[in-house]
């Protein structure tokens, strides 16, 4: 019993709140199937955890660090606040939702940052705690035991934790697709699987962030069966069964920079281990086939089938927004659906839809240059600080493009506050990267590969949308973040 609690350390802790991401994530598709609701018990049992870690180092923290922590605290629930009162304003008749379904995102997205900071604290910032009283003799000594716990890798048991979790989330989604209780990535089409999780290209996107931090385990002696048995089958899941780009290629892409970075700094023989996944996971799309191709090549043929009432020819925009922009053409919009701004955001976009041919189903770019051109034509400068809300808009017009929408509709002081800090500590470790290069330092397989994995964490925010809003991603955008942060012996 003794050895047990001495085990229920912060890190532990946080440790095991990465591993039941899996679990929560199927008690939440679970609960709200059987019962048919938007309701999530994950939603109030997720941040148990975290809540009682903060607690816990906020009143064990020296003065200095409780005055940092309310301070950080103080700045998000403030620009949240001004956020929810503007979008307020923003709300109209075509709005797919309201100042309450504004501040699920506002929370999220607080609680992303929320779960950075103690993930620093745990793992990174030593100094934190009050000190005891010692005497002059016994300082240098003190001073010395911290310095040896941060040779102390504890950042290594965040890694097996993204093992472990990626193990449970595969294993499944397999059970699923066996039994035949697996719902589609794309049910409209059928097409895809993701077993018994909510979306599949969040799940896309845990799966390929978790390869590039499991690859480097492969180099441990002790992990690598373990790792190399997940790596395949998460392999054969992401480039034959899910049907996401971001499954595909983002497998490809960590094996390949995986096998880059072992012939180019590590020059052993370890790198053949990441051919040979690589060359199955070809070999799989040749034999199986991938369903991401199929759904592909369903995208290519629907976007004809879109037509323009008022043209009678192939639309450039979604049939809905075709049919607004007839709307507000014949001057038959209803009253209060939509601001002016709005409306002439609209003809801006079929101007450019029109003068791109863009293709009336490649939704990401329309939502795109609709939301540029509305800021372009509310004019407000306070919106343009604090966002005009991401919610405010025709459904449609929603953004996927998360990194984008945090500047456009959470403003620039909300992507300073929300992205700001993934892009420093990416832009930093960059830096001591070509720090190390410039000095002939070794430069660690797991540090390379967790800069690729933020890479890709941004990357996939503005190509593929809701990478920092899903809560199982933050506890692993925090393991990135401590894994580029940590200090190397």
């Amino acid at each position: 019993m003794k050895k047990f609690i001495k085990k229920i350390t912060l890190e532990n802790i946080l440790c095991f709140y990465i591993i039941i991401c899996p679990i929560l994530d199927i008690a939440s598709f679970t609960f709200r199937n059987t019962f048919d609701t938007n309701i999530s018990i994950s939603t109030f049992i997720r941040p148990i955890i975290p809540i009682i870690i903060a607690l816990y180092i906020f009143f064990k923290a020296n003065k200095k660090n409780k005055l940092i922590l309310l301070s950080i605290s103080l700045i998000y629930i403030l620009y949240g606040a001004i956020h929810l009162l503007i979008t307020k304003g923003f709300i109209t008749g075509c709005s797919y939702g309201g100042v309450w379904q504004e501040l699920q995102y506002v929370i999220n997205y607080t609680f992303l940052i929320f779960n950075l900071v103690i993930f620093y604290y745990v793992f990174i910032n030593n100094n934190w705690r009050k000190q005891p009283r010692l005497k002059e003799e016994n300082k240098d000594n003190n001073i010395k035991n911290n310095e040896k716990k941060l040779e102390n890798n504890k950042v290594q048991k965040l890694r097996i934790s993204i093992l472990i979790m990626c193990a449970i989330y595969i294993v499944s989604i397999y059970i699923a697709i066996l039994s035949g209780t697996s719902s589609y990535t794309y049910p409209y089409e059928q097409i895809g699987y993701k077993g018994w999780i909510e979306s599949g290209n969040s799940l896309s996107a845990i799966l390929c962030i978790s390869t590039f931090l499991i690859l480097p385990l492969i180099k441990s002696k002790k992990y690598r069966i373990p790792s190399i048995i997940v790596l395949l089958l998460v392999g054969l899941y992401l480039v034959a069964l899910i049907g996401t780009r971001t499954g595909l290629i983002g497998f490809f892409l960590a094996i390949a920079i995986f096998v880059a970075v072992e012939v180019i700094f590590s020059k052993n023989k370890i790198a053949i281990v990441g051919l040979i996944i690589l060359a199955i996971a070809v070999i799989t799309v040749g034999l199986v086939g991938s369903n991401t191709l199929k759904r592909r090549n369903q995208m290519n043929e629907s976007q004809y089938q879109i037509i323009d009432e008022a043209t009678g020819e192939v639309g450039n925009m979604t049939g809905d927004m075709l049919k607004i922009k007839n709307a507000i053409l014949n001057d038959t919009l209803e009253a209060g659906y939509m601001s002016d701004a709005q409306k002439n955001a609209v003809l801006d976009l079929y101007d450019y839809a029109l003068a791109h041919n863009l293709a009336g189903n490649d939704t990401r770019t329309q939502q795109l240059m609709y939301n540029i051109y509305l800021v372009i034509e509310q004019k407000s400068i306070v919106g343009i600080l604090f966002g005009n809300g991401f919610e405010t808009n025709f459904r449609e017009m929603v953004m996927e493009n998360e990194l984008a929408s945090l500047l456009l509709n959470f403003g620039i002081l909300g992507f300073i506050l929300y992205a700001g800090p993934f892009i420093t500590i990416l832009i930093y470790s960059c830096i001591r990267c070509l720090k190390k290069i410039k000095a002939k330092e070794n430069i660690k397989t797991q540090y390379l590969m967790s800069i690729a994995s933020m890479i890709l964490i941004i990357g996939l925010s503005y190509l593929s949308g809701y990478i920092f809003f899903n809560s199982s991603l933050i506890a692993i955008i925090s393991t990135v973040s401590i894994s580029l942060l940590e200090k190397e012996k």
